[in-house]
């Protein structure tokens, strides 16, 4: 049994008696229980939960179900399964996360909680209750019984702590404190400032907006192989950025699109890695082309506008290249646990590495920058399924958008599974979507080389 250091000075550092009881790692932790000859209802596990104002850790017995309707009743929350691929420790107070704990787990003589796959610890019902710190406890209104023959779907692969817990807080305020004092933040790139100003001009035209763009080859070079790309099917002659504008893509897509490319040039990061520059770019840029096709499917008033889709599928991760720029140490730590864990949730792995996600991080650098609210709320919700408030648009087709691409293994979205109420919502068809999916593929030759040229 591989026992991670972390867990074992947490247990030391309570002065807490523990043993461990392994067990046939193929059968659920109900089962498991139940061979061992013990009181399901005295074996706890750990479930853990977001929403848009974080990550909260539900503790309770194998021998209950969590009903995730009634807890966002009773919480009035949104929370939605973080991950349903693994294991966590039920001890919130390694993952730095706040926790429920079901009342059902209070005056047992023994606990038994489940580590891993095939590992239980037993300590007593009184070390239990101090383990859970300053955890919420409740009465069994969330989980109901389950079946003697339950599957226990809800079991999760533990992702492997990296590093002293007492390291996440300070991270977390290192960062945040950097963060939040403007002058260490990336400038916004001249060209992007230009662009932006030109949009406050109501009589700015093609010719201007070229001007600006041709001021730099490569974001000039950038559009112009878009705009003659199969993706659009313009079958004219596409000889300046002036053409691209007027014949093919259009004054506010080309202006949207010059913001983006011009605004990634501001940092600075590894090209390689999971996190690096090429991966990076490789996904926006077929986030962003596949966000702006799916935007032009859906029907009457909630039709996003093309160019913010675009803007909103390329920047929505941000946050990470903010990271890397700013945040060496830290960015080569979460690089190396996500290689560690390769299934793992990125944004789970973040909360425990860091103490901050990519989308804080990146709403941070949006609001400074002062951009638009549409783009904002992307970089915020796009991992949030739930999500139906203000410009949900944007965020909700970068959801949908990275599913698809998680075929592709792009990404870290950890489902590829299309969530149908959201496709209803938008007047969408998983056929029809799949359908924009294999047509923006057709195109991957020319996005690679924008990936490429992002990532130089």
């Amino acid at each position: 049994m591989s026992f991670p250091p972390v867990l074992k000075r947490f247990l030391d550092d309570k002065h807490v008696k523990y043993e461990f009881i392994t067990h046939d790692s193929s059968k659920t932790a109900y089962e498991a229980a139940i061979d061992q000859g013990l009181n399901a209802d005295r074996v706890a596990r750990a479930t853990l939960l977001r929403d848009r104002d974080g990550i909260l850790m539900v503790v309770y017995p194998v021998s209950r179900k969590l009903m995730l309707d009634e807890l966002n009743s009773r919480l009035n929350r949104k929370y939605t399964i973080l991950n349903a691929r693994g294991v966590y420790v039920p001890l919130a107070a390694v993952y730095h996360v706040d926790a429920i704990v079901d009342e059902t787990l209070l005056g047992a003589e023994a606990i038994h909680m489940i580590f891993d796959e095939g590992t239980l610890c037993r300590v007593s019902g009184s070390d239990f209750q101090i383990l859970q710190g300053t955890a919420v406890w409740y009465d069994s209104i969330f989980c109901n019984k389950e079946a003697a023959n339950s599957t226990d779907s809800l079991i999760m692969k533990r992702v492997q702590p990296i590093m002293e817990v007492q390291d996440v807080a300070s991270r977390r305020s290192y960062i945040k404190q950097t963060l939040q004092n403007v002058e260490e933040l990336p400038a916004m790139p001249e060209i992007a400032q230009q662009v932006l100003q030109l949009g406050t001009n109501p009589y700015a035209n093609a010719t201007d907006l070229a001007a600006i763009i041709e001021q730099d080859p490569s974001l000039s070079t950038q559009l112009l192989r878009y705009a003659r790309s199969p993706f659009y099917g313009y079958r004219g002659e596409v000889e300046s950025v002036s053409d691209a504008i007027s014949r093919v893509l259009g004054f506010d897509m080309v202006m949207d699109m010059a913001l983006g490319i011009s605004m990634g040039k501001a940092f600075k990061n590894p090209a390689d890695g999971p996190l690096g520059l090429n991966a990076f770019w490789r996904h926006a840029t077929y986030s962003a082309a596949l966000v702006q096709k799916l935007g032009s499917a859906v029907k009457g008033s909630l039709r996003p506008r093309p160019g913010m889709a675009y803007l909103a599928g390329l920047l929505h991760n941000v946050g990470i290249l903010l990271l890397g720029h700013l945040f060496r140490k830290e960015f080569d730590l979460l690089t190396r646990a996500l290689k560690d864990n390769p299934e793992a949730d990125l944004v789970s792995l973040e909360q425990q590495v860091l103490g901050v996600t990519h989308m804080e991080m990146g709403v941070w650098l949006m609001e400074a920058w002062h951009l638009p609210d549409e783009l904002i709320i992307a970089v915020r919700e796009h991992h949030d399924a739930s999500y139906k408030e203000t410009h949900a648009i944007y965020p909700n087709l970068i959801l949908i958008s990275n599913r698809l691409l998680n075929s592709l293994e792009m990404g870290d979205e950890i489902s590829d599974a299309l969530p149908q109420k959201m496709l209803d919502e938008l007047g969408l068809t998983i056929d029809g979507v799949l359908e924009i999916f294999d047509k923006v593929l057709e195109s991957r030759e020319g996005l690679d080389y924008m990936a490429l040229q992002m990532a130089a």
